[in-house]
């Protein structure tokens, strides 16, 4: 059942991987950032589900 989480996690990433993508012409740093933001929004509740 938890592992029903993990497609949910990344559909809702995928915006914002998409949109890191778009403004990596215009704002690498905030490319950057969004990228990070995308890699802790998916670890984090991964990690927290199998931890649990």
């Amino acid at each position: 059942m938890k592992f029903l989480a993990f497609p949910i996690i990344l559909a809702f990433n995928i915006y914002l991987i998409n949109f890191a993508k778009y403004q990596w012409k215009n704002n690498k740093l905030g490319s950057i950032g969004s990228v990070l933001l995308a890699i802790v929004a998916i670890v984090l509740p991964i990690l927290v589900i199998l931890i649990r």
